[in-house]
């Protein structure tokens, strides 16, 4: 129960009626990434679902996440993540994951470059999920670094718009039979806005003007062999489109190895920029020097 009203409690500052972050160097706003994680701080609030085949059935999740800004740069992140098995023959089965947190700072941020680096720490809360439906009873820390980089800067005309986002991380189980994994992704992105405001201004619909297509890949191996886990690569291409303070991201979810799922998916994300509703409040950093 106490779960569920966390839950709850990250949904309801999301209306429904209608989420990445607005993540910026210079000129450069990045655009929301679903497989690979928001990279840097942020105030924001987020809920995501997705489903796909998988052995014997299907895999859906919802999850829920809050960004917090503690200073200009150094932030964390909380995410609740409910999932529901459903196997041919065998009915439904349906839980929590395991509950995560991750700590970020923004080391470099280069402005007129369009370039930011930062780094990060995860921790995996053990047992505190679902074990019927995969949550590990023993928990894991992954140190993470994560980059984006635009091509703004560049003399490359209607290239120009284009940027590339990545991540790596390595995650190390607390022990039992989990293996430690690589987690390592990149995306690429054309963002229209900046291709309309900052290269040329074209006589496009709204709804195009605000779109960024993207495609990700993001991948899995674990450092152990003899774990009997296989590896996990996706790619999922997609767009999204984003307003003044809010931003909606679809990708499909295409499977590039046999433990990645056993068919296409699709997955979806909503976020709430909440510095921009909030300036003074619950989107400012909870310890500004401004």
């Amino acid at each position: 129960m106490a779960r569920a009203l966390a839950l709850a409690a990250l949904c309801a500052v999301v209306p429904f009626s209608v989420a990445q972050a607005y993540t910026a160097a210079g000129d450069r706003q990045f655009p929301a990434t679903i497989l690979l994680p928001q990279i840097a701080p942020s105030d924001e609030s987020y809920v995501t679902t997705g489903t796909q085949p998988s052995s014997g059935g299907r895999t859906t999740n919802f999850g829920a996440t809050y960004d917090k800004t503690l200073t200009e740069r150094l932030g964390i992140e909380i995410d609740e993540i409910y999932g529901w098995i459903d196997s041919t023959g065998a009915g439904t089965a349906s839980g929590w994951q395991n509950q995560n947190a991750t700590v970020r700072y923004l080391a470099i941020l280069d402005q007129p470059r369009e370039f930011l680096f930062t780094v990060g720490l995860e921790r995996e809360f053990g047992d505190t999920g679902t074990r019927r439906i995969g949550a590990d009873p023993h928990g894991a820390t992954t140190p993470t670094v994560y980059f984006g980089k635009g091509l703004g800067d560049l003399d490359i005309g209607y290239l120009r718009p284009l940027a590339v986002t990545g991540t790596f991380g390595y995650q190390a189980s607390d022990g039992g039979a989990r293996p430690d994994v690589i987690q390592t992704g990149i995306a690429l992105e054309y963002s229209i806005p900046y291709l309309d405001s900052k290269v040329q201004a074209l006589e496009l619909p709204e709804l195009i003007r605000s779109m960024t297509p993207m495609i990700e890949y993001f991948y899995t191996t674990t450092t152990t062999p003899s774990s009997g886990q296989s590896t996990a690569a996706t790619i999922a291409p997609g767009f999204s489109i984003a307003g003044d303070y809010w931003e909606f991201a679809i990708e499909a979810l295409v499977p590039v190895t046999h433990a990645a799922g056993n068919g296409a998916g699709v997955t979806a994300q909503f976020h709430l920029s909440l510095d921009y509703l909030f300036p003074t409040g619950v989107g400012r950093p909870l310890f500004s020097g401004h």
